[in-house]
């Protein structure tokens, strides 16, 4: 199904990039007459984005998924990292686009979302220029999964302990007489705290979303060194163990507080998407608004719901 998906999107995209850029280069100036012709070539060009975007998004937890299903036939493998490994050429940048991708399509996705609020449709050829500039992230996309599962072989790899846990650990084991792991803890959650208030800061005041711009690409480096250094060996119980892949896969509400933080961190950066984008008029502007407050409200829940299941998470381990 990976696969099959993956070629179905890569040759979808690739089909629909000439009316794309048709209707992006042609909206503004034509006539009357050709309008009609361009808005049906448009429906079809959207339907087709939509459904390009719809699988690349469904196919994030497919990849994971398919992954992991992958470890019983990689001698050595244990979890996703003997798998990742077995292809490391690819996987590991894999890695980090699977995380970072899905905030540009999302991103088009609510800029089709205020489009349709509006009666005029002003956004038109705005989406179209946006997708015509994310073709080539979503042509990687594609053809990475496409090689990845056209190259995994059942060839010998190093578990995730023999990979991970012999690194020299980046976090010292106590600071100024305090454990590391303690103090690195108290530190993701402080930023999360603050990036929070933050959050709920930019239903009223500019200066919020700027902030959490600012603030959110330093707490998701703190909050992949908190998994790697503290949560993995906290919640595992096993003090020398760092892999975070474990950690999913044998502690599944880690899965839930990290996909909420996800959210969380992606929010203000699909916000600039639509205030870039999604203000053309008066009307836009009033949709795209109202938009913003909604989705800063979820995100801001979402971080406080999170931080709430790890405060638990932890002191379940502790008592």
């Amino acid at each position: 199904m990976e696969l099959l998906l993956s070629i179905s999107a890569l040759v979808l995209t690739i089909g629909v990039l000439f009316p794309v850029t048709r209707i992006y280069r042609q909206w503004n100036t034509s006539t009357e007459a050709e309008r009609p012709e361009l808005e049906k070539t448009f429906y079809l060009a959207f339907a087709a984005v939509i459904i390009i975007l719809g699988i690349r998004l469904f196919l994030v937890p497919m990849y994971f998924w398919t992954m992991q299903g992958f470890v019983p036939m990689i001698p050595g493998a244990m979890c996703l990292w003997g798998v990742f490994d077995s292809v490391p050429e690819v996987t590991w940048g894999s890695l980090l686009l699977k995380f970072v991708l899905p905030v540009v399509f999302i991103g088009w996705l609510l800029l089709s979302f205020i489009n349709g609020k509006c009666k005029t449709h002003p956004l038109m050829q705005n989406m179209m220029a946006f997708f015509i500039a994310i073709v080539p992230l979503v042509l990687i996309d594609s053809a990475i999964d496409i090689y990845v599962f056209s190259k995994i072989t059942p060839l010998q790899v190093s578990c995730c302990s023999d990979a991970i846990d012999v690194w020299n650990r980046p976090v010292p084991g106590v600071i100024s007489g305090i454990s590391g792991q303690t103090l690195i803890v108290v530190a993701f959650l402080s930023l999360a705290a603050f990036y929070t208030l933050f959050l709920f800061l930019a239903l009223k005041r500019r200066i919020g979303h700027a902030l959490t711009l600012v603030l959110s690409i330093p707490l998701a480096a703190v909050l992949v060194l908190t998994i790697t250094e503290t949560f993995t060996p906290w919640l595992l119980n096993l003090p020398f163990h760092h892999c975070p892949f474990c950690l999913f896969f044998e502690h599944p509400l880690s899965i839930l507080f990290t996909g909420l933080l996800w959210f969380g961190l992606a929010t203000p950066w699909l916000l600039l998407i639509t205030n870039r984008l999604g203000r053309e008029n008066a009307e836009s502007k009033n949709v795209e608004t109202q938009t913003k407050k909604s989705m800063l409200t979820y995100a801001g829940f979402s971080m406080v719901i999170a931080l709430a299941l790890i405060a638990v998470d932890l002191m379940m381990v502790f008592t």
